[in-house]
């Protein structure tokens, strides 16, 4: 058979391999064979590309193809080996429930009933081959599985973990489940009840929430396993698909069944809870609030990195005792809604302080911020100014000038603003690194290039890289920032597309 028909007939096998794959709704990459071998490794190894970096991306996905494949024949191998657990029955009362490690400091969010209140509620068949769950502490299981056994401990127990709330320890791992055993596992919080930064009722409940929404995630997980993955199907072997699904049924069911538990049979301290963020926040949320949205994980493998809702509400009970006064309290609580993306919300916090202390500073600079998210750029323009005329230094006011500036593209005033910041007094090292950027933004806007670079090289000597690599990796990053914020098209060398 001669080389140029056995050419043909390869690209004829690709192109039929290729429409088959379409025509399923799916990219070519997940066709139902991974032909990558050892073999086309060393053929890669040997062969010359034109770009040191193409080379090393080839190699990288051939060898990412190559351990998927052998991950998926391993499944398969150990699928077909394993027994199938015996299905739980129906009546969930049969599911044991075994609960460990308690003591002074070692507390379950979750109580027995509250378990198998939720397994009753969940779908039957989510449920079905469970065979334990077993509330633990699960310091040696954590051990086991964290890459970095270094990692911050808690002062209590010195199990793997952080601060989940002040005072109050959760696991670096919050729960588990085996496959292969049907055994769920929920880790225990950590903390001296003496010492918690809430009244404890609230402190209790505000963790039954978090306790619960850890199982219906190990439930799910459990779920996709045995009825959606079984039989060693090609999305088995990705971890990024089952994290997913795990979040998105995770939150489908603190939505529809955990909320309305919590509300009907702990309604007086869910009630207590409300009327306490209330108070100390400005401002009453619900229990979709406090529970968060934890759908992070993306197609790709990385997480969105954005604030939930029960994120930020955890980072202001650590500020609180630092705020001295009701008024800073509740202005820290409309900050974490505004980094939640809660604009209208933060709004209605800061009003009700300005309506109190109408010359309040930072209140009127926490809405000046808020209105160019909202793009309401003249109210925004009019509370930095007020901001200015009582604290002329003021670095986020002036910070807000500049952003309404460069939102309206007045590029002169932009950098007459950059001038009147820095002549306001001295400026701290972040205040210059945002002042150099504006002044960036400006100049591409006005076209003047060489004004421009000079702007991000002072800009980026504020900064103390570790290596010369990273230091180029964040100049382009920079540039790339300053054309695209300009409104202006970014030149190929400053491109962070791959080529």
């Amino acid at each position: 058979m001669c080389a140029f028909y056995r050419s043909g007939r390869r690209i004829l096998s690709w192109v039929r391999r290729r429409r088959w794959s379409c025509s399923k709704g799916t990219p070519s990459s997940m066709a139902r064979s991974i032909h990558t071998t050892r073999r086309t490794l060393r053929e890669l190894r040997r062969r010359e590309f034109s770009d040191d970096e193409k080379k090393q991306r080839a190699l990288k996905q051939a060898a990412e193809l190559l351990l998927r494949k052998r991950r998926i024949k391993r499944m398969v191998r150990e699928e077909r080996r394993r027994e199938t657990p015996p299905l739980a029955t129906t009546a969930v009362n049969a599911v044991p429930i075994e609960v460990r490690d308690q003591s002074e400091v070692v507390h379950h969010g979750a109580s027995p009933e509250d378990i198998l209140a939720i397994l009753n509620a969940v779908p039957e068949g989510a449920r079905l081959g469970i065979s334990r769950i077993q509330l633990s502490l699960g310091k040696a299981e954590i051990d086991e599985a964290t890459d970095d056994p270094q990692g911050e401990r808690d002062p209590f127990t010195k199990r793997l973990g952080h601060e989940f709330l002040p005072g109050v320890f959760c696991g670096e791992i919050l729960g588990c489940f085996d496959g292969r055993s049907g055994l769920i596992s929920v880790h225990a919080f950590v903390y001296d009840p003496n010492r918690v930064s809430i009244p404890l009722p609230l402190c209790e409940f505000y963790l039954k929430l978090h306790a619960l929404k850890t199982i219906v995630h190990e439930i799910a997980h459990h779920h996709d396993l045995a009825a959606r993955t079984a039989r060693g199907r090609w999305r088995s072997d990705r971890r990024t698909t089952a994290e997913i699904y795990a979040e998105k049924m995770a939150h489908e069911w603190t939505q529809n069944i955990v909320l309305p538990y919590l509300r009907r049979v702990y309604a007086r301290n869910a009630f207590a809870l409300q009327n306490w963020v209330a108070h100390r926040g400005g401002l009453r949320v619900g229990l979709d609030f406090l529970a968060g949205d934890t759908r992070r994980t993306m197609r790709n493998g990385l997480e969105r990195l954005v604030l939930t809702t029960s994120g930020g509400f955890e980072c202001w009970l650590g500020e609180l005792s630092r705020c001295k006064s009701l008024a800073e309290s509740r202005l820290a609580f409309a900050w974490q809604l505004h980094y939640s993306d809660l604009y209208e919300e933060c709004l209605k916090i800061v009003d009700g302080i300005l309506f109190a202390a109408p010359e309040c500073v930072p209140a009127l600079t926490c809405k000046a911020d808020t209105l160019v998210h909202l793009e309401r750029l003249a109210e925004a323009w009019q509370a930095a100014h007020r901001a200015l005329e009582l604290q002329p230094s003021n670095p986020d006011a002036w910070e807000t000038q500049g952003d309404v500036l460069e939102i309206q593209h007045k590029w002169d005033a932009l950098l007459q603003n950059c001038e009147g910041w820095q002549q306001s007094g001295r400026l701290s090292r972040s205040a210059w690194r945002e002042n150099l950027l504006h002044r960036a933004i400006a100049h591409c806007g006005l076209d003047n290039i060489y004004a421009m670079e000079e702007c991000v090289t002072a800009h980026l000597r504020l900064f103390n890289f570790k290596t010369p690599e990273i230091a180029r990796r964040r100049r382009k990053f920079v540039m790339n920032r300053v054309f695209r914020r300009a409104d202006k098209t970014v030149p190929a060398e400053y491109s962070l597309k791959p080529k």
